[in-house]
C-alpha cells in the first residue's frame, strides 16, 4: 500500500495550525510550551524537516489534544475535539 508522505506532512501542518488558531495561541506560546524553539514550531507548519514522535507528544500535549489528532483528517478537527 502507497503511502503519500507528503500529504501526511501537510495534514500534521495544518491541524497544528488550526489547533493552535483555535486556542488563540503564538508559535512562540506553543514552541514554549512544547519545550522547543518558535523556529522549529514555524518549520513544522511550513512541512520542513521530520518531527520527532517525542516533539509531536509534546505539542500534542501543549494543543490539550491526543497526538492522533494531529493527523486527522480536516474534516474531524474543531474546538470540539479538545480534550
Amino acid at each position: 500500500m502507497a503511502r503519500n508522505y507528503d500529504q501526511i506532512r501537510k495534514q500534521l501542518a495544518s491541524n497544528i495550525r488550526r489547533r493552535r488558531g483555535f486556542k488563540d495561541m503564538s508559535q512562540e506560546a506553543l514552541a514554549l510550551a512544547a519545550e522547543t524553539d518558535r523556529s522549529y514550531i514555524s518549520q513544522v507548519e511550513r512541512c520542513i524537516g521530520n518531527p520527532s514522535l517525542l516533539v509531536l507528544s509534546k505539542i500534542a500535549d501543549a494543543l490539550d489534544v491526543d497526538i492522533q489528532e494531529l493527523f486527522a483528517d480536516r474534516a474531524t478537527i474543531g474546538p470540539d475535539t479538545v480534550k
